[in-house]
């Protein structure tokens, strides 16, 4: 009896040191709290700061919007006039080529009757043209920013029939600045009565 008795005390002692090493935390559970709040903090800082930056580039974006809503619509294209295909030129001084067959004058800013175009608003502006002409005759073009000639194109009489000629550029313009098209000197450009082979072209790329 003494020896059972020995032995169940034994099974008890061994039992019960199981259980304290069983409930023993293996963790720090307050340390990884912390850390978690820690994290948390950075991920609601990070949150809030791609909020401010998001509305920062709405407001942005609504300002563009509201700039181009009231920015006034201009483009235009224009060709010239003829009943019959002809050459117009050989003038003996430099000319004003009007581009009277109007195809597209969004916000008629371009006369049609002087050949000008008149900034309505202070802005960046795009102009590009096209010449067409036989070989037989030198062709020179350009366009005029008020008084000075800005890009220019020249072809001289090389004989090979037909000859094409383009330029374009950006322009910064006020309000009630002109810009035209001039023939050069001795050089003239192909009137066609149906193909628009020569033409005059410009619109506002933005205000400032």
């Amino acid at each position: 009896m003494m020896l059972i008795l020995i032995i169940q005390l034994t099974l008890l002692y061994v039992c019960k040191g199981q259980d304290a090493d069983i409930m023993k935390p293996t963790i720090n559970i307050f340390s990884e709290l912390k850390q978690l709040r820690t994290l948390v903090d950075g991920l609601s800082a990070d949150l809030n700061a791609t909020k401010s930056e998001l509305a920062e580039q709405k407001a942005l974006v609504q300002n563009v919007q509201r700039q181009i809503a009231g920015s006034p619509k201009v483009a235009f294209t224009a060709s010239m006039t003829s009943n019959k295909n002809l050459h117009r030129g050989l003038f003996t001084s430099e000319t004003k080529l009007i581009f009277d067959k109007v195809l597209t004058n969004v916000g008629d800013a371009y006369n049609p009757k002087t050949g000008v175009f008149t900034a309505p608003v202070k802005g960046i502006y795009y102009f590009r043209y096209s010449g067409n002409a036989f070989s037989s005759r030198d062709m020179g073009l350009s366009i005029f920013k008020g008084n000075s000639r800005f890009v220019s194109s020249y072809e001289y009489s090389s004989g090979e029939q037909n000859d094409n000629v383009a330029n374009g550029a950006i322009m910064q313009l006020e309000a009630g600045e002109e810009v035209y098209m001039q023939l050069w000197i001795h050089s003239w450009i192909f009137v066609d009565s149906r193909y628009n082979y020569s033409t005059f072209t410009g619109y506002l790329l933005y205000t400032i």
